[in-house]
C-alpha cells in the first residue's frame, strides 16, 4: 500500500509522535504499577497522608492513561485514513493538560512538605509553592481555553505564551526543589564528623540530584520543542510521559528507604536497619566478661560512640514512630 501524501505535512512527523508517546506513557504505567505494588507491601504502616498521596496519583494516572486510550483509538482506529485527525485534537485530550499539571503539582509538593520538615522554615517552601500553584493554574487554564475555543492545532499555537510559562514554571519548581536539598544535605553534611553519615548523605545528594533532573529535563526538554517546532507534534512525546515521571520518581523516592534498594539483606536486630535514619546514634552495646578460652582469660571492654549533631531522619514516614516493619525509630517527616 502506498504511502499516504498529503501536500505540504509530513504525516509522519503528525502521528509517529503521538505513538511512540502513547508506548513510553503505557510502559511508565506499567513501571509506576509495579512501584505502587512494592510499596504497599514495604511500608503498609505510613502515615495515612503519604498514602493517600501515592494512591491518589496512581488514580490519576489511569485515569490519564484511560483518556490517551480512547484518544488513540478514536485517531488511529475510529479515525483510521480520516485525515481531519491530524489537525483537529481529540476530545479525550482536553483533561490531559490540567491532569499532567496536578500530578506535577502533587509530586513537587510532596517534596515541599520534605524540605520544611527538615528545616522548620517556611520563606523557602512558601516561594517554591507559589511557583507550583502558578504552573497548575496555567495548565488548568490552558486546557480549559482549548475546550472552549475549539480543539484544533491552531488554537494551540495561540497559547504558546501560556504553555511557555507552564513548562518553564515546571522546570523552575523543580530546580528549585532540587536546591534547595542540595543545601540541606551539604549543612548537614558539614556538621557531621562521621564517615558513615558522610557516606549517606551523599548518596542523598546523588539520589536528589538525579530524581530532580529527570522531571526538569523531561520539562525543559518539551517546552524547548514546543518552541522550536510546535508546527509537528514531536513535542507531544514529552506531554504524555511528563506526569508519570512525576508519579514514579515520587514512588521511585518512597521506595528508596527498604533494604533491597539500600543494599541491606537483612532486618534483624533490635535496632533499626539504618541507625542514622532512626534516632541519629550509633550505640554499641558493651561487651563484658567475654570468656575466650577454657583457662578463665577474660576481658572486659566498654564501648562509647558520640551521636551525631542534628540527624537528619528521614526514613520513618509511619504515625506510630515505626517504620514499615514495625522497627522503632525517631518521624520527622
Amino acid at each position: 500500500m502506498p504511502r499516504v501524501v498529503i501536500p505540504g505535512i509530513d504525516v509522519a512527523l503528525l502521528t509517529g509522535p503521538l505513538v511512540l508517546g502513547y508506548m513510553w506513557s503505557y510502559c511508565l504505567y506499567g513501571i509506576l504499577i509495579v512501584q505502587v505494588y512494592m510499596y504497599s507491601e514495604a511500608y503498609p504502616r505510613d502515615r495515612a497522608g503519604i498514602k493517600a498521596v501515592v494512591w491518589g496519583m496512581f488514580i490519576l494516572e489511569t485515569v490519564f492513561t484511560l483518556f490517551i486510550t480512547i484518544a488513540a483509538w478514536n485517531q488511529y482506529g475510529l479515525g483510521w485514513g480520516d485525515t481531519d485527525t491530524l489537525v483537529i485534537i481529540d476530545w479525550a485530550w482536553e483533561p490531559l493538560p490540567a491532569l499532567n499539571g496536578v500530578l506535577a503539582g502533587i509530586a513537587q509538593s510532596f517534596y515541599i512538605w520534605r524540605i520544611w520538615s527538615l528545616t522548620k522554615q517556611l520563606w523557602v517552601p512558601i516561594i517554591i509553592g507559589l511557583v507550583v500553584l502558578a504552573q497548575v493554574t496555567v495548565a488548568f487554564y490552558y486546557g480549559i481555553v482549548v475546550s472552549i475555543e475549539g480543539r484544533g492545532v491552531d488554537k494551540l499555537f495561540a497559547l504558546t505564551p501560556e504553555i511557555t510559562f507552564w513548562l518553564t514554571s515546571t522546570a523552575a519548581a523543580d530546580l528549585f526543589i532540587t536546591l534547595s536539598l542540595l543545601w540541606i544535605f551539604f549543612r548537614q553534611k558539614q556538621r557531621s564528623n562521621f564517615a558513615r553519615t558522610s557516606g549517606i548523605i551523599n548518596r542523598l545528594i546523588r539520589y536528589s540530584v538525579e530524581t530532580g533532573a529527570i522531571t526538569s529535563l523531561g520539562a525543559i526538554v518539551e517546552v524547548t520543542l514546543w518552541l522550536t517546532s510546535h508546527q509537528w507534534n514531536i513535542h507531544f512525546i514529552f506531554f504524555l510521559v511528563l506526569g508519570k515521571l512525576y508519579s514514579n520518581m515520587l514512588l521511585a523516592t518512597l521506595n528508596a528507604r527498604a533494604p533491597m534498594f539500600r543494599g541491606e539483606t537483612s532486618m534483624t536486630g533490635s535496632a533499626p536497619a539504618n541507625s542514622f535514619w532512626a534516632d541519629g546514634t550509633v550505640n554499641s552495646p558493651p561487651v563484658s566478661n567475654v570468656n575466650l578460652n577454657s583457662r578463665g582469660v577474660h576481658i572486659s571492654r566498654t564501648v562509647d560512640v558520640a551521636k551525631d549533631v542534628d540527624p537528619i531522619a528521614m526514613d520513618d514516614f509511619s504515625p506510630t514512630g515505626t517504620n514499615g516493619r514495625g522497627v522503632q525509630g525517631k518521624s520527622d517527616w
